[in-house]
């Protein structure tokens, strides 16, 4: 049976043949239905997702040719390299990223239809909604059936951008791993909204000793609120007359531990998404600068890097041809957000070009500057030498 064969059969009776990814709509135990647009109405989840995606949507990405010596040469000509800096024609490359990664982060898997020209060059990178992709294995292959296209793509035409699995063949989404976690996350939302919009948090009362009417209850009511309530009167001073005594109501056991589950909540999802609190906003008393930044280089290291790696990879064997496995290279370039403060980067540049490392002008391109006249020369230390050896003085008072 031909392959095409084999999909019309099967569209009829899937069994566990089709390998369906996407999946909107997740039940959890705290009653809150999860989905990508709910995840994203809870404040930590969107952070969580935006760091990640703009992060890698605003790194640098560079083709490199591989020489025989195992130098790399930046080549910006290669059709990959160009491909990759405008992948299509409605999307920059800042773009293309951060789409692809808000898909991950949330679908568990993103796809790009690789368009290419009459000499199977690729030429042009098109998105695909993961809700309409279904992952086939046929005979040690894998194809991708998607609605907008009559007949399945082979693998070899498809970017699969894909989060944790267990089969190789499709990524799980963070969503459904941790449906109960956000959905709790979800239900707090709620209930601390639904809690604080009936006005259920009474902050005081006015008591008297005195038999008021009605009429003079909704006056001294009106007169109090008119005076003291909003942001624009608090802090105000209040004068009590006729006895009036104002007893202010201090937060409930129940509100504080509403207020308590909210933090652990954010706290949870930062870490199902492995992100650092401090890059979500959400500072903790004891954080000082020094271990922010300590906390941001783990972000790079433990966070981005498995991605990055992922998408360089998938994107040389999909990209280049098979003569170019081994002299070409796509690699994401992380100084930027390693690079620290201007204090700790001068020291690093200073012994650097001291011990030959760098150049004058790799510094400055480093730091964004132009070249300067001969300022491509590499200098070392002239009482270096190797172990064993002397300088040609010693040897000639010798």
């Amino acid at each position: 049976m031909g392959l095409f064969d084999f999909f019309r059969s099967e569209k009829r009776d899937s069994g566990n043949t089709f390998l369906r990814v996407n999946s909107p709509l997740f039940g959890s135990n705290s009653g809150v239905s999860v989905d990508k647009n709910s995840a994203l109405s809870f404040s930590a989840v969107l952070a969580c997702v935006r760091v990640i995606s703009e992060s890698i949507g605003s790194m640098p990405i560079n083709t490199y040719k591989i020489e025989a010596d195992g130098d790399r040469i930046l080549d910006k000509a290669h059709p990959v390299a160009k491909l990759i800096q405008r992948p299509n024609k409605y999307q920059t490359t800042y773009n293309f990223f951060s789409v692809a990664l808000t898909n991950l982060l949330l679908e568990g898997n993103c796809y790009f239809y690789i368009v290419r020209d009459g000499a199977a060059r690729p030429i042009e990178l098109l998105y695909l909604n993961p809700d309409k992709v279904k992952v086939i294995p046929f005979e040690g292959n894998l194809f991708y059936e998607h609605s907008d296209f009559e007949n399945p793509i082979a693998q070899t035409d498809i970017l699969h951008f894909m989060g944790i699995g267990f089969d190789g063949k499709k990524g799980k989404s963070v969503l459904k791993m941790q449906q109960d976690t956000i959905g709790l996350s979800l239900g707090a939302n709620i209930t601390a909204s639904s809690y604080f919009g009936n006005s259920a948090q009474v902050a005081g009362v006015l008591k008297t000793d005195q038999t008021l009417t009605t009429e003079q209850i909704q006056r001294l009511r009106n007169s109090w609120n008119q005076r003291y309530q909003g942001p624009y009167n608090s802090n105000k001073t209040a004068i009590l007359e006729n006895g009036l005594d104002f007893k202010p109501i201090s937060i409930s056991a129940n509100d504080k531990q509403l207020l308590q589950s909210r933090q652990f909540q954010v706290e949870e999802v930062a870490r199902c998404f492995r992100v650092p609190l401090s890059l979500i906003g959400h500072l903790e008393k004891s954080a000082n600068y020094n271990s922010i930044e300590a906390l941001s280089t783990d972000f790079v290291r433990y966070t981005l890097m498995p991605y990055l790696v992922m998408i360089e990879q998938e994107m040389e064997i999909k990209l280049f041809r098979e003569n170019e496995f081994e002299s070409y290279e796509i690699k994401f370039d992380t100084k930027g957000l390693l690079r620290g403060d201007s204090t700790a980067r001068a020291s690093y540049y200073r012994e650097m070009t001291q011990i030959g490392a760098l150049s004058i002008n790799e510094v400055r391109q480093a730091e964004k500057l132009n070249k300067i006249a001969d300022g491509d020369k590499h200098y070392f230390p002239l009482n270096f030498a190797p172990i064993g050896e002397t300088n040609t003085e010693e040897n000639a008072d010798s």
